[in-house]
């Protein structure tokens, strides 16, 4: 692929979920339409990247079918949990401890279905108003984190996984020691903005899914993460000459674009040939910009869809609150290197 076909198709697939809301509703078909035309402009299909393209989406996709099941299956048992949980438990503490877990677990769950846990909790937590717009934030920056560990977590760890040639739990043996601290700091962020005494319960998010919402998102997370697989091969030779001609330090911060952009995209596009520590510092900028605002990861455009939270209201948190974590990552990078 020349230069000028690759610069255009890579304008497409920044900026086109940003002018165009329905580009950004179908983010997944979008991009799996610009890997087919990325590939054909480039070298073109061969065996190898089509078995690849239809065998690397397989278990986020099957994952996700499988944990909306389990997760409407459970629903009614863990509303009477929580529900004796309100009287025994303050809802700052109830707030950080539910969060913490299911960030913790969101990498087996995936992170979509984690989101759909998070929107179900918030309204368990009888949380309303601001409130409900701080922690849903912060939530995300600890689902979208916690996700990142195995592959089955979220596109972004399939694809890192893919490129860095990592075994299953090789994700979480790179991040995990930087990870879980973010994981642990956002869930204590989200118990303080939920301070205070059970609001009467607010109206409930609509986040039930029948059987074919759960089958058409898992086709949806598979046709994006085919695309983003045909992208990555398309583009690894244009990546590796100019992602290589820049510091770590300048990496860092110009992934903070991943909080306009899908980090699954910018991961794709980044992490080929890398060392494992270059590649650890650019992966958790992405995982971080990622929460910052709405389109930056999967779990913020679910819980914002249910929850009906617009942009201005999740910037107004979701940017200060990313770039105080972006300064501290940083510092100790800096600090132990």
């Amino acid at each position: 692929m020349n230069h000028a076909s690759a610069v255009v198709i890579l304008a497409l697939l920044l900026f086109g979920p940003l002018a165009v809301t329905s580009i950004e509703h179908n983010i997944e078909l979008y991009c799996l339409a610009l890997g087919v035309l990325a590939t054909l402009l480039g070298t073109g299909f061969t065996h190898e990247l089509i078995l690849e393209a239809l065998h690397e989406p397989v278990a986020i996709s099957i994952a996700v079918i499988v944990a909306a099941l389990l997760f409407g299956w459970t629903r009614p048992g863990l509303e009477r949990i929580f529900r004796r949980l309100r009287q025994r438990v303050s809802r700052p503490v109830l707030t950080a401890v539910s969060i913490f877990v299911i960030a913790s677990i969101s990498s087996v769950i995936t992170a979509i279905v984690g989101a759909l846990v998070l929107v179900e909790v918030i309204g368990f937590l009888h949380l309303g108003g601001e409130k409900r717009v701080r922690v849903t934030v912060a939530g995300c920056f600890a689902i979208g984190m916690g996700a990142a560990l195995t592959p089955l977590g979220e596109p972004l760890s399939t694809l890192a996984a893919r490129a860095l040639n990592l075994h299953f739990l090789g994700l979480f043996e790179l991040l995990a020691p930087w990870v879980f601290p973010g994981v642990i700091v956002s869930s204590i962020v989200a118990g303080v903005f939920a301070r205070g005494e059970y609001d009467e319960a607010p109206a409930a998010a609509q986040v039930r899914q029948t059987y074919g919402a759960i089958f058409f998102q898992a086709g949806k997370v598979f046709a994006f993460i085919a695309g983003l697989v045909m992208i990555s091969s398309a583009y690894g030779p244009i990546a590796n000459e100019y992602v290589s001609k820049m510091s770590n330090d300048l990496l860092f911060w110009a992934n903070t674009v991943s909080a306009a952009l899908d980090n699954a995209t910018l991961v794709a596009l980044e992490v080929h040939s890398m060392s494992l520590p270059r590649a650890r510092e650019a992966i958790l900028s992405l995982l971080v910009s990622g929460g910052m605002l709405i389109p930056g990861n999967i779990p913020n455009i679910v819980s914002a869809g249910a929850l009906r939270i617009g942009s201005a209201a999740w910037a107004k948190i979701g940017v200060p609150m990313g770039l105080a974590m972006l300064g501290i990552y940083f510092a100790v990078i800096k600090l132990i290197g």
